[in-house]
């Protein structure tokens, strides 16, 4: 059939559109359920997809009849349906932002699920060469200029000289008028052209009595997919199969993949309605969400997002964060890290091992030459004497206003190996940086809590650079600080309701995102590149071999299936919403014995104001007198009683306060169906 194009008295081809040059991966109504679903995320609207749909589906019956009553044909622009819904809406969002949201998002999902027909593609070519003019015609409410961005995304525009849309018009194929009006424009004879489509009545019968000549795609095959997809893709069969990954592992808590999904999938819409291109996670609980988040972007129809990786801590970024010694307090380590010796704050200051000795050396001089002297100072005394007597390892008590902190800051050795290091870092990290991107303005990732990383990083790069943080979760110690930061799943800006829900057992986060590799330690120049130099533990290695990766892989696998459902799903969002609290909720509050015991096997070690290994588990033995103190300072102290434990479920099921358990968890549930999390 196809050599009928190739008549030499052809000289205008007219081609239909989809499932003619482009069939698509998903049913076609499918595309605006998708849409209806991205739209939701994009703009954090308070209605469910279906909803959204069917409104959508109303609208565009309503404005086509009110069409035809004005004597046009059942046709409907996309403008026209997006002022009436933003109108139906009654949304707080300036109409053109909402507009051109609504616009890029059906782009994006139209360019993503069409795939073009090699064998038209190969023919149309052909058609080119031999001085035919190539057009198209389609009965459709994408406006011309969208479909030209579609076919430019899928690099096939400049292989038509028109296209002609019915919305553009008010007039269709399937009365014939659009037919008059491509002849008038192009200003041709019906038997100069020859039309190719797969609706047999639009595309053959009605264009071969208007003298145009006809061919028909057969696509059976297409339309099978399309009833196929329908029928497997419902909301209830999506609820459906989420329900049933919960019942694919015993959980060592790998369902804590449904948190980060929903992390991630917040993340991804966050960064695109600010129209970023790309984004930095920070190691190490980077390594796993980018790697996850890249997933995501290669599987949603949408926009992608372009990642990177930063090889961070707050170890490698703390010195070359600092001011000059003259105007640095060192108040954010030492808030922080008050009770701590004087070798700790110079390694925290990541010098070396010897540049370490060698300021102690001097500082031991300079401590003898002033306790030689008159000092009334009792406390300032004492610290003098520790530190001239080799006591260097002696926790100092406020070190921030401690005598030791301005003796150390007048020495010479200090000052001299502090200023050279200070810059080299600074400059090795702005290097590092500029290697990966020449925007000034980065986004970061990372898990949280506070974002001390972030602010390093910004203090690094200077006023130049703009440095705004996404994390799943923030809870700031500093509340007036004016850098940019936002927890995605919970955060105390103000505190949303999710926060007692998500907040609770944080450390779970830091521990199953653990990194394949060591600690940055330092950026260090290699010719005229800049690489950083990473510090490994033998012991967190093992740990992550034999433990944390065997986990990561299991959450994956089930994370795969997730974006599979979800990503490009049409489904209810809120009953979702609710069934991933509930997952969180049951995995935090009602554990189950292998997740009890799961922080036995783990340690952390801590790199920086202190360095020491941390153990997670608590005694399960308490004795009677114990007991009984336990259950008073529950009801006693009760909003300080968990000030010590990093999962309150875990310290009352080890001290085995049943009672306390029960009022604790019970008082949980109300308050979270009292909020409609659960």
């Amino acid at each position: 059939m196809l050599e009928k194009l190739h008549d030499k008295q052809i000289k205008y081809v007219l081609f239909d559109i989809f499932d003619t040059i482009v069939s698509r991966k998903v049913q076609p109504e499918y595309v605006k359920k998708i849409w209806s679903n991205q739209l939701i995320k994009y703009f954090k609207l308070k209605f469910e997809a279906t909803y959204l749909y069917g409104i959508r589906n109303q609208i565009e019956e309503d404005l086509g009849n009110e069409n035809v009553a004005l004597g046009n044909d059942c046709e409907v622009t996309y403008d026209s349906i997006i002022k009436r819904l933003y109108k139906t809406l009654n949304i707080k969002i300036p109409y053109k932002k909402f507009l051109d949201g609504c616009k890029e998002i059906e782009i994006n999902i139209e360019s993503e699920v069409l795939i073009p027909d090699d064998v038209i593609i190969k023919e149309i070519k052909k058609l080119r060469k031999e001085g035919k003019k190539i057009n198209c015609v389609s009965d459709m409410y994408l406006s011309q200029k969208m479909i030209e961005n579609i076919f430019d995304n899928l690099g096939i525009k400049e292989l038509f000289d028109n296209i002609f849309v019915s919305c553009e018009y008010l007039k269709n194929k399937k009365t014939g008028k659009l037919y008059d009006i491509v002849l008038k424009k192009l200003n041709a004879k019906p038997d100069d052209c020859i039309m190719i489509g797969d609706n047999y009545y639009s595309d053959y019968e009605i264009p071969e009595k208007k003298g145009i000549k006809g061919i028909h795609l057969n696509r059976n095959k297409n339309y099978e997919f399309y009833q196929q997809y329908l029928n497997t893709h419902s909301p209830k069969i999506i609820y459906n199969n989420i329900n049933k990954l919960l019942k694919t592992t015993d959980d060592d808590f790998e369902h804590s993949i449904f948190s980060l999904y929903n992390f991630i999938e917040k993340l991804y819409y966050e960064l695109l309605s600010r129209n970023v291109e790309e984004v930095f996670f920070l190691s190490r609980e980077g390594e796993y969400l980018k790697k996850l988040f890249d997933y995501y972007c290669d599987n949603i129809y949408g926009r992608k997002i372009h990642s990177h990786y930063l090889y961070v801590s707050r170890k490698a970024t703390y010195l070359p964060s600092l001011k000059k010694l003259e105007d640095e307090d060192f108040s954010s380590l030492l808030n922080q890290y008050s009770y701590i010796t004087i070798v700790e704050f110079l390694r925290s200051l990541n010098f070396e091992k010897e540049e370490v000795n060698q300021i102690i050396d001097s500082y031991k001089k300079d401590s003898k030459i002033l306790l030689d002297k008159f000092i009334s100072d009792k406390n300032y005394k004492k610290q003098l004497e520790h530190i001239i007597t080799d006591d260097v390892n002696k926790k100092i008590p406020n070190f921030i206003k401690s005598g030791s902190l301005k003796v150390l800051k007048n020495n010479e050795t200090f000052k001299k190996i502090y200023e050279k290091n200070r810059l080299e870092q600074k400059n090795n990290f702005i290097k590092y940086i500029n290697q990966k991107t020449k925007n000034n303005h980065i986004y970061v990732v990372d898990i949280g809590w506070n974002g001390s990383i972030q602010n390093n990083i910004q203090n690094i790069l200077g006023d130049s650079y703009t440095v705004e943080g996404f994390y799943f979760g923030m809870n700031r110690r500093n509340k007036k600080e004016k850098i940019k930061k936002y927890g995605l799943m919970f955060t105390t800006e103000p505190k949303n309701k999710e926060f007692d829900l998500y907040n609770q057992n944080r450390s779970l986060y830091e521990i199953i995102l653990g990194a394949s590799h060591g600690s940055a330690n330092k950026y260090v120049k290699n010719n005229k590149k800049v690489e950083v130099s990473l510090f490994s533990l033998k012991e967190e290695k093992n740990i992550f071999e034999k433990v944390i990766k065997p986990l990561q892989d299991r959450m994956f696998e089930i994370y795969k299936q997730i974006v599979d459902l979800l990503v490009n799903g049409y489904y209810d969002n809120y009953k979702i919403y609710k069934l991933f609290n509930k997952i969180q909720y049951n995995m935090l509050f009602n554990p189950n014995k292998n997740q009890l015991q799961f922080f036995n096997k783990i340690y952390h070690y801590e790199n920086f104001g202190v360095f020491e290994f941390t153990e997670f588990n608590l005694k399960n033995k308490i004795g009677i007198k114990r007991y009984i103190k336990e259950n008073l300072k529950f009801v006693l102290r009760y909003s300080h009683y968990f000030d010590d434990s990093f999962w309150p479920i875990l310290k009352l099921k080890n001290l085995k306060l049943y009672i306390p358990y029960f009022i604790y968890v019970t008082v949980k549930k109300i308050k979270f169906k009292k909020k409609d999390l659960i």
